[in-house]
C-alpha cells in the first residue's frame, strides 16, 4: 500500500511538472519571457473571440459610433469599481469563463404616461425584459447585469443629511409587495455620481421565467425628521420634462440604463464550471524585495507588438507577467523526501520547487471592428494583478 501511495504522488508531481513547464521555475532570458508572453496574448485574444486569425481592416478611418464608446466607457468603469470593491473586501476570486463576453447597453425607457414618481419618495422603473431575452436566451449565458443611474448635484438639497437609496424587485403591483435587492448611501448635496446596482440574479429570473410584473422600485429613505422634499436625490431621467425635452432626455448619456455582459450562445459549446482559487499571500508577493516572486510590468502595444490595427480601443494595455523565486517548502527531513528523491531520479531536468504563477487576473474591455460592425467585448483573465508560488 505504501509503494502504491508513492507512485500516486509521483504521478501527481509529473502532471504538476507538465502544467508549470512554461512558468518561471528556472533561470530564463528576460527577452524570451516577454516575447513568449506577447505571443501567448496574441493567441489568447483570438481564441477568446473564436477567431482563427486577426480580422482584416477595411479602413483605418472608420469612426466608432458614440453609442459603442458609451458602452465601452461604462464597461471600463464597471471593471474599475469591481476591482476596488474586491481590493477593499479582500475575498477570494472565482475563475471567470474562458471565452470573451459581449457587452450591451439597454436604456430604461420610462413611460411618461404613468406617474413614476410616487408618494413616500418612490420611483417605479418599468423593465423591458423582452429586449434582454432577445439578446440572452439562456440565463446561464448572462455574466452580469448592472442597473446604472446618474444622480445630479443640486444646491437645493440639504447636504448634511445622508440618505439611503434602496432598490426593490416588484413582486405584485396590486398589493405593492416587493423584494429588497440592494442599497446605496449618498450625500445628496455632494458631487454628481453614478449609482450602480447589481441586478444579475433578478434579470436571470426574468429571462428564465416571464413574470406578470417586471419592474424595479427605487425608494429613497432617510432615518431623520427632514422634509422629504429636502432629501430626494435628483436622479436623471425620472424628473418630469415637457415638450422636446422628453426626446432629448431619452437620448441623454446620463439616462438610466442596464449594462449587460453575456457570453454569446455560439461560444458556449460546453459549460465551464467555476472553481475557487487559492488565496494570495499578499505580504510575501507585495514585498517585491530581491528576486522574490512578484508581478513584473509588461505593456502590450497592439500595433507595435502584435501588428494589429483592428482593435480600436485601447491602443494597448498593461498585461504584466509573473517572475521570481519561490521558497523551497519541502525540506529533506520531511516525510516526502523519499517521494521527491524518486521523482528527481525519473525527471532529472524537472523542477520540483514551487513556481511563480498568476493568481488574480482582471478582464480587458476592447472595441474592435469585425467587417464594418463595431463591437465591445470584455476578455476575461487578461491582466495579471498578482502572483503566487504554486
Amino acid at each position: 500500500m505504501g509503494d502504491q501511495w508513492i507512485w500516486i504522488v509521483l504521478l501527481g508531481l509529473h502532471f504538476l511538472h507538465e502544467a508549470v513547464s512554461m512558468s518561471t521555475c528556472k533561470t530564463v532570458d528576460m527577452e524570451k519571457v516577454k516575447k513568449r508572453r506577447i505571443e501567448a496574448i496574441r493567441g489568447q485574444i483570438l481564441s477568446k473571440l473564436k477567431l482563427t486569425k486577426a480580422p482584416e481592416v477595411e479602413s483605418e478611418d472608420m469612426t466608432v459610433p458614440d453609442e459603442i464608446f458609451s458602452i465601452y466607457n461604462s464597461t471600463v468603469e464597471t471593471i474599475r469599481e469591481n476591482a476596488e470593491k474586491e481590493d477593499r473586501l479582500g475575498h477570494i476570486h472565482s475563475e471567470e469563463e474562458y471565452y470573451g463576453k459581449e457587452v450591451q447597453k439597454i436604456p430604461m425607457h420610462i413611460n411618461r404616461n404613468e406617474d413614476n414618481r410616487q408618494p413616500n419618495t418612490k420611483y417605479i422603473i418599468p423593465f423591458n425584459a423582452s429586449r434582454v431575452r432577445e439578446i440572452v436566451q439562456n440565463p446561464i449565458l448572462l455574466h452580469q447585469a448592472e442597473l446604472r443611474m446618474f444622480r445630479k448635484k443640486t444646491d437645493q438639497i440639504n447636504e448634511t443629511v445622508e440618505t439611503r437609496v434602496e432598490l426593490y424587485k416588484v413582486l405584485q403591483q396590486r398589493n405593492k409587495s416587493s423584494r429588497y435587492l440592494d442599497s446605496k448611501f449618498v450625500w445628496p448635496g455632494k458631487l454628481s455620481e453614478w449609482l450602480s446596482f447589481d441586478v444579475t440574479e433578478t434579470v436571470k429570473e426574468w429571462i428564465n421565467d416571464k413574470e406578470e410584473y417586471e419592474h424595479f422600485r427605487l425608494r429613497v429613505a432617510c432615518p431623520c425628521e427632514e422634509n422629504v422634499n429636502n432629501i430626494i436625490p435628483d436622479i436623471d431621467g425620472f424628473i418630469d420634462q415637457r415638450g422636446d425635452m422628453k426626446d432629448l432626455m431619452m437620448g441623454s448619456s446620463y439616462f438610466p440604463y442596464l449594462l449587460i455582459t453575456y457570453i454569446p450562445a455560439e461560444r458556449m459549446e460546453t459549460g465551464h464550471s467555476s472553481r475557487r482559487k487559492r488565496a494570495l499571500d499578499e505580504e510575501y508577493c507585495r514585498s517585491n524585495t530581491g528576486s522574490n516572486c512578484c508581478v513584473k510590468p509588461l505593456f502590450i502595444n497592439f500595433r507595435k507588438d502584435l501588428g494589429w490595427k483592428w482593435i480600436h480601443e485601447p491602443k494597448g494595455y498593461n498585461a504584466n507577467y509573473c517572475l521570481g523565486n519561490c521558497p523551497f517548502i519541502w525540506g529533506m527531513d520531511t516525510q516526502y523526501s523519499k517521494v521527491l528523491s524518486l521523482y528527481n531520479q525519473n525527471n532529472p531536468e524537472a523542477s520540483i520547487s514551487p513556481c511563480c504563477v498568476p493568481d488574480v487576473l482582471d478582464p480587458l474591455p476592447i472595441i474592435y471592428y469585425y467587417g464594418r460592425q463595431a463591437r465591445v467585448e470584455k476578455l476575461s483573465n487578461m491582466v495579471v494583478k498578482s502572483c503566487q508560488c504554486s
